[in-house]
């Protein structure tokens, strides 16, 4: 079934010749047309800021739970630096001093050493301690018949041992600050070196539930969880004022954009006329001389020796007269020569006489009084000059059949093509005609309707309907406004 894109002002719509149609939503319609059209633009920016602040918001959640997970492993790393300090403290100034000026094998039954160990260093969190010498030999220890074994030392134990530092790893010799590995069951074991009085070096090691350093460390996490939260939570909010200022913005933007470009079609002829006269009598005369200068310099140049800096000067001027052929031909399109003097059937034979060329065949019927208004012929010309240019750009068609005619009061104009037609669900400036939604809101203020019917594979018809009192007072009013 063949669908239409209703362009229309105050007149009522013409159904397509002998084809049922269906209306596109889109309409142009006074000033219901213009607050249509605002609320769609509206809404298709809405809907890309919603999904944009969506999106923010996603990326600010990955952010929160990535930097609240490095604040969770900053937290562990704290709390087990936290036991490796305790550890060097009771190391260097409990354990150390308390060592007996024998050998370190005899410390089991050194009753001083024991009860120095059970009051000042045993206790909550720490539930056991040993002492090992550098060949792994256990001197003491507070697990029974632990006490003469050996022990291998992983690399960073025996450092500590030979440097008088510290080191920490899980009883299965995991990285304690690993969030990953499993903690049940699990202790810390925190070794840190230290000197007997005989200069041997010695290394405490001390061992508590890993437990206890997971739940030290989050609580202190959870202080600071709740600042980044708000942080991030005051961020996307002042993220949400700006986007909603910006949109405001774009919106007055896209409406005065609007504004301009309807206003600019609906410029006075006389003032096309004006600006075609200047462009052809200024720019184009004086581009044509820089044209001109620049091949003779070109040529003055290849004669001095200079052959690349010629041939650059030579496409410049070859560029510059094809620049030239092209605002001629936008002159021409500005104000059509002799529309209102040879009158609208002979401007458009001469429009659509560049179709044959092009292999397209062309019904021409024209049956207007002679006395049609100056605007109602601008507007007739200028959406069929917009409906030939899409025909030879989009339409792929072989046959095109132009009717224009008078019918109780109303100026009709209909342009029909047997092209490739396009789908009416999308919209016509999706299409690439961005000129008939513009015409239509030239139509609509003189109050006709502007329509497009089309359907894939069935080409494509537009309908022109304009009241012919409503452009004759319009004339008038214009005649007599001041110049």
């Amino acid at each position: 079934m063949r669908g239409s894109t209703e362009l229309s002002g105050q007149a009522a719509s013409v159904a397509s010749v002998d084809r049922p149609v269906r209306r596109d939503p889109l309409w142009y319609d006074g000033n219901a047309a213009h607050g249509r059209r605002r609320v769609l633009w509206r809404g298709r920016i809405e809907r890309l800021v919603i999904l944009y602040m969506l999106a923010a918001l996603g990326a600010f959640v990955l952010c929160g739970v990535g930097l609240a997970l490095a604040q969770r492993h900053a937290a562990l790393q704290e709390s087990v630096r936290d036991a490796e300090k305790t550890a060097t403290l009771l190391a260097t100034r409990v354990v150390q001093p308390a060592l007996p000026q024998a050998a370190p094998a005899g410390l089991d039954a050194d009753q001083t050493f024991q009860r120095v160990i059970a009051e000042r260093v045993l206790g909550a969190p720490l539930t056991h301690v040993q002492i090992i010498d550098q060949t792994g030999l256990v001197a003491y220890t507070t697990a029974a018949g632990s006490s003469g074994q050996r022990v291998a030392l992983s690399a960073a134990e025996l450092d500590a041992l030979r440097t008088a530092g510290v080191t920490a790893s899980r009883d299965d010799g995991t990285d304690p600050t690993d969030l990953l590995s499993g903690r049940a069951g699990r202790s810390l074991i925190v070794s840190a070196g230290l000197r007997a009085p005989s200069g041997q070096p010695l290394l405490l090691q001390t061992s508590q539930p890993f437990e206890v350093v997971w739940l030290t460390s989050r609580s202190v996490w959870m202080t600071l969880l709740p600042s980044l939260i708000m942080a991030l939570v005051l961020l996307y909010l002042v993220k949400i004022g700006f986007t909603y200022r910006l949109t405001r913005g774009l919106h007055a933007v896209q409406e005065e954009r609007e504004q301009l470009l309807v206003t600019a079609l609906a410029a006075a002829d006389r003032e096309r006329t004006l600006i075609a006269s200047d462009l052809h009598d200024g720019v184009v005369q004086g581009l044509t001389g820089a044209s001109y200068t620049l091949t003779d310099t070109a040529n003055r140049t290849r004669t001095a020796g200079q052959p690349e800096l010629a041939d650059t000067l030579a496409e410049t001027a070859r560029s510059l007269r094809q620049w030239v052929r092209e605002l001629r031909s936008l002159i021409v399109t500005v104000t059509p020569p002799a529309l209102h003097s040879e009158g609208l059937h002979a401007t458009l034979t001469d429009l659509v006489a560049t179709l044959p060329a092009r292999g397209i065949e062309v019904e021409l019927d024209v049956e207007v009084s002679e006395g049609l208004t100056e605007t109602g012929e601008s507007l007739a010309y200028r959406v069929a000059q917009e409906a030939v240019r899409n025909i030879i750009r989009h339409a792929n068609a072989s046959h095109v059949h132009v009717v224009v005619a008078e019918e109780a009061g109303w100026l009709q104009l209909q342009i029909t093509d047997d092209g490739q037609g396009f789908d009416p669900s999308v919209s016509v400036r999706r299409q690439g005609s961005v000129g008939l939604p513009l015409l239509a809101a030239l139509v609509q203020e003189r109050g006709g309707n502007l329509r497009v019917t089309s359907a894939a594979g069935s080409g494509t018809t537009l309908t022109l309907r304009l009241p012919l009192q409503a452009a004759r007072q319009l004339d008038t009013a214009t005649s007599r406004a001041p110049r």
